[in-house]
């Protein structure tokens, strides 16, 4: 009887410890904006980029690497480029 009882006791441990990182573990999936100022094109996204990955890294997530442009123009009055970009972030519990 009492060899059952630890037998239950144990398997319950295992059971609980096996499966409590799957039950809490969830991924949050979110995006975040950069936005980036240039002399031509390719500066402006760069710069874009970073802030949108920087900004994912200080919000304790890691990046999907999928970026979308929202606004790639040339602004008249300055005559440097502006992006603005999202980039996917995920971030686990």
């Amino acid at each position: 009887m009492k060899m059952k009882k630890y037998r239950a006791v144990g398997a319950a441990l295992v059971m609980s410890i096996v499966f409590s990182g799957a039950a809490l573990a969830a991924r949050h999936h979110y995006q975040v904006i950069g936005e980036g100022y240039g002399h031509d094109r390719d500066q402006a996204y760069e710069a874009a980029s970073y802030y949108a990955n920087r900004a994912c890294y200080l919000g304790w997530g890691e990046s999907t690497q999928e970026e979308t442009i929202l606004v790639e123009e040339l602004q008249p009055a300055s005559g440097y480029w502006y992006v603005k970009l999202s980039l996917g972030c995920f971030s686990d519990d």
